[in-house]
């Protein structure tokens, strides 16, 4: 006979006097815990590719919904910033002709030449400057104010000598760089020669900035690692020294836009520019300073908040995989208990049924002898 109570299935088999029950249990169905786990990683994925499309999707509707006069200032910035990645890398400098290239060439023999030229008389003055430093130093001993005498004016009056040699070295290379400015005029700060020699210089000051902030993250290393923390993981880790390194190049960079903009009016003035020449190619070139350390930040910046997302989406996928093998091992355990129980549980049946019908058998034996 069969009967189904509360999902589970009962038989009773009928002997003589033996009754036997067997309890079947069904087949054990997936974990509901483990289901809510692969759900959610669904739901974690499809999120995220719902994320980048609606990001993409907004970019789109922003470029096509905007609209430049309703906003001029970002208009006017975005502008900036385009002329400026222009001037830096697509931009060419004015040609030079050939009558303006001889031109120059001609005044660059006649600075140092041997007719009216400067080099023989700066290369006397610069020797004869030194020859008088190192005889005052020679001379100049410790406490010669006091020694008084022949030694004291000998040392007054090296100085005096080494101070007029200076002013005659000075002004000399003085005339020099004139009559070189006169030369580089001929070919004008828009050649090929200054727009090199202006790039040249926000190169160097580039370098600068940059060995500022390797230098900058070795001290903010050295200092973390004597009195920083050491109870942050991996991910804490990587991230804090990330946007420490970020930060630290963001001061360089700017440090080396500035330092660019206060050396970049002597390389205008060095090619005998005009005042509106001047101007126009001071701003221009400090827009496209900027314009080139921000797209350099831009990169930086992107390169590194993917990093940390993609670190921080990958800790969060292990830690729903660690979760859920833990949920498993839980619940084969539970299983593993329930298996145990039931068994007891059959052993103690089969003890009550077999000593119920050691006595119903005595029972009949009984009777028959009777």
């Amino acid at each position: 006979m069969r009967y189904t109570s509360q999902g589970r299935d009962y038989t009773y088999t009928h002997t003589h006097t033996h009754i036997a029950m067997n309890q079947r249990r069904p087949p054990h169905s997936p974990s509901d815990t483990s289901g809510m786990n692969s759900n959610a990683l669904a739901r974690m994925h499809q999120q995220q590719r719902q994320g980048r499309q609606s990001a993409t999707s907004t970019i789109v509707t922003l470029i096509k919904n905007w609209k430049p006069r309703t906003t001029p200032k970002l208009t006017f910035s975005l502008g900036l910033y385009t002329v400026g990645i222009f001037l830096a890398f697509f931009a060419r400098p004015f040609p030079v002709t050939p009558e303006q290239f001889e031109k120059y060439e001609q005044k660059l023999r006649l600075i140092d030449g041997e007719e009216g030229g400067l080099g023989d008389a700066r290369l006397n003055a610069e020797d004869a400057y030194r020859s008088t430093r190192m005889e005052l130093y020679q001379t100049k001993r410790f406490g010669w104010r006091l020694r008084g005498g022949r030694e004291k004016s000998r040392v007054l009056e090296l100085q005096r000598k080494e101070k007029e040699q200076w002013r005659v070295v000075k002004a000399l290379n003085k005339e020099r760089e004139r009559k070189l400015r006169d030369a580089r005029s001929e070919l004008g700060i828009w050649s090929d020669e200054g727009v090199r020699e202006t790039k040249n210089k926000f190169w160097e000051k580039y370098e600068g900035g940059k060995v500022f902030a390797t230098q900058q993250t070795f001290y903010d290393a050295f200092n973390a690692l004597l009195y920083g923390r050491s109870d942050d993981n991996a991910l804490e880790f990587m991230i804090r020294w990330t946007f420490t390194i970020l930060i630290n190049f963001t001061v360089g960079m700017f440090g080396a836009i500035i330092g660019f903009t206060f050396a970049l009016p002597s390389v205008i003035y060095g090619f005998g520019a005009s005042f509106s020449s001047f101007a126009i190619f001071f701003f221009l070139a400090v827009i496209s300073a900027i314009s080139v350390v921000l797209t350099l930040l831009g990169v930086l910046y992107g390169g590194a908040i993917g990093g940390v997302v993609g670190a921080v989406n990958v800790a969060t996928n292990n830690a729903l995989r660690l979760e859920e093998k833990k949920r498993e091992e839980i619940k084969r355990l539970q299983q593993r208990q329930q298996q145990q129980q039931q068994q007891q549980q059959r052993q103690r049946q089969g003890g009550a049924n077999g000593s119920e019908n050691f006595r119903d058998f005595n029972d009949n034996n009984r009777d028959h002898m009777d």
